[in-house]
């Protein structure tokens, strides 16, 4: 007879979730993925662009996966994970003095600021409303934005040279 003891114990996983947080947790995040893939698509179609997927098939599958997690959990979507599903990434700062990172991060803004304008502006002329102010704002970011890009593909400004008398060397 061995004493428990003396054999080695080997570590256990053990989940807090339970199977059915599990199923809720992967239901929600598909109907998150599926809500940007439906966002893409209204986009994709409205820029005309000829590669764009078919809206309904992706709005089918939409209210299939808000059924599916309204069964498990009780509700749709929150509105907060509609928000979080729909939101542009934010731009990742860097604390780092490097020259290169700082034009990436200045391009990634002026990307940031264009979009965010323009979709404004769409917004507008999708439902055919004049814009507030006659779109100042969305061309004001628009207008940062494309100066913001601008200056960072311009690459690292050139040293000026020095005029004066040539000075002598021994």
């Amino acid at each position: 007879m061995t004493n428990d003891k003396d054999k080695p114990t080997t570590p256990r996983l053990v989940s807090e979730n339970s199977d059915r947080e599990i199923e809720i947790l992967h239901a929600k995040q598909h109907t998150m993925s599926l809500l940007a893939d439906l966002a893409a698509a209204v986009l994709r179609t409205v820029a005309g662009s000829g590669s764009a997927a078919p809206i309904m098939p992706i709005v089918f599958r939409l209210v299939s996966a808000q059924r599916k997690l309204a069964s498990l959990s009780g509700s749709f979507l929150a509105p907060e994970d509609e928000k979080q599903a729909l939101i542009l990434p934010d731009v990742e700062l860097w604390s780092g003095k490097s020259e290169w990172k700082h034009r990436e991060l200045e391009y990634a803004l002026g990307l940031e600021k264009i979009v965010n304008g323009s979709l404004r502006r769409a917004a507008h002329q999708m439902l055919k409303e004049r814009e507030h102010f006659g779109g100042k704002y969305s061309t004001l970011a628009i207008e940062e934005g494309i100066k913001l890009v601008v200056r960072a593909s311009a690459g690292p400004e050139k040293p000026k040279r020095k005029r004066g008398k040539p000075t002598v060397r021994l």
